[in-house]
């Protein structure tokens, strides 16, 4: 077995033995959410030999969501988002499994292709056992910075494991998610359910202002909220032919029931919370809605060199400004 991918598994195991085990001392102490109280020091993290932590994401492209396969695309669109989820890291590998409690099923992916699934689970009700978080929101470049952006608070805890396996192992607890770090490399990540409308919460808490909604858009989530009407977005477009461009544009957004419409284009349907998108064999349009931007993937024909048509694939993060 690969080396980093058995510590990777085995700090997991230790995680999830903690967060097994009951809080000992003080319970005011224990519940203060104080990251000089619960922060050890000591651990190999870089930055926690100081009692305030400085938290700078240095590269904000850390922070864009991940691209969905057209493996996770199908799932997402069959029978939608998970409800929790773990991804681990090891050099060019990355394995996230996928819990659907409440169908009792799950499904491992490497590199985003099914590896394993099953369905032999006895289903739950999982109406009070859903994460804020969502798999594509991670990936393994992320330090304690990201973490705690993504998470948008700046209340966490560290554990050194470094005394127990004398190497600079931490464990990072935040709110409804725990991580594995190898000194400034993170190992996995895992999800932990914290209740329903947990998402929503997460979301409104950021939210100021939300736009007038059309008659036709009730129930929408917080980040559709964030988008409806007429903004302002920074785009930037990758090519499958290794070309890429940048650009302003101000685009029109409107949710209804039949999906959402942007400009004169639409309906694209909903898939899952926060993903539209048509998936056929002429068309593979998916929108991809976070608080305040948005991954568009897609693809079109063109004529090469020699006259034939090739297909372009594409995908464009649109912020908003």
């Amino acid at each position: 077995m690969n080396k980093k991918f058995l510590w990777t598994f085995v700090i997991f195991i230790a995680a999830s033995l903690a967060c097994c085990l009951p809080f000992v001392g003080s319970s005011d102490e224990a519940s203060s959410g104080n990251t000089e109280d619960l922060t050890d020091s000591d651990g190999g993290l870089p930055g926690m030999d100081t009692d305030t932590y400085e938290m700078t994401v240095e590269n904000a492209a850390l922070l864009e969501p991940v691209d969905l396969s057209p493996a996770q695309r199908q799932i997402l669109t069959v029978i939608g988002s998970p409800n929790r989820f773990t991804i681990m890291f090891s050099d060019e590998l990355r394995e996230e499994t996928w819990y659907y409690d409440h169908l009792g099923y799950q499904v491992t992916l490497r590199n985003g292709e099914v590896y394993t699934e099953s369905d032999a689970g006895t289903p739950v009700d999982a109406v009070d056992f859903v994460s804020v978080y969502y798999p594509w929101q991670f990936n393994g470049q992320m330090g304690l910075s990201e973490l705690l952006a993504v998470s948008e608070t700046e209340s966490f805890a560290v554990e050194s494991l470094e005394e127990t396996f004398q190497e600079a192992l931490s464990l990072v607890y935040l709110r409804g998610l725990d991580a594995g770090f190898r000194g400034d490399q993170i190992l996995y990540i895992r999800a932990i359910p914290i209740g329903a409308g947990a998402r929503d919460i997460l979301l409104t808490e950021e939210v100021t202002e939300v736009p007038d909604q059309p008659a036709s858009a009730t129930g929408l989530t917080a980040v559709e909220q964030a988008h409806v009407g007429t903004h302002a977005y920074q785009m930037t477009c990758t090519y499958s032919d290794g070309t890429s461009d940048s650009e302003a544009d101000e685009i029109t957004w409107q949710f209804s029931e039949e999906g959402v419409y942007f400009d004169e284009y639409g309906p694209f349907p909903k898939i899952a919370e926060n993903y539209y998108g048509l998936d056929d064999e002429s068309d593979g349009f998916f929108l991809m809605f976070s608080m305040d931007t948005i991954v568009w993937s897609d693809s079109f024909i063109k004529a090469d060199e020699d006259g034939n048509p090739i297909t372009i694939m594409f995908s464009c993060t649109l912020i908003q400004q």
